[in-house]
């Protein structure tokens, strides 16, 4: 799965962090970034995309083949 984090978007809610915490964390700008993107499973990196207030995450399924 391919993350990708609108920063310009992002109000550091830490609602990604909270739903997939091996896999988001806060920078010192307050800002979500993806440490691991294996950190978590698909369904809750799902789910912290999801309750991001401000859908700053988007998510790119991985192509087979």
């Amino acid at each position: 799965m391919r993350i990708a984090i609108d920063r310009e978007r992002c109000i550091g809610s830490g609602n990604c962090s909270f739903y997939a915490p091996a896999t988001f964390d806060l920078d010192d700008d307050l800002k979500a970034v993806v440490i691991d993107p294996g950190g978590d499973t698909d369904e809750d990196v799902t789910a912290a995309a999801d309750g991001c207030p401000v859908k700053a995450i988007t998510l790119q399924a991985d192509e087979v083949g």
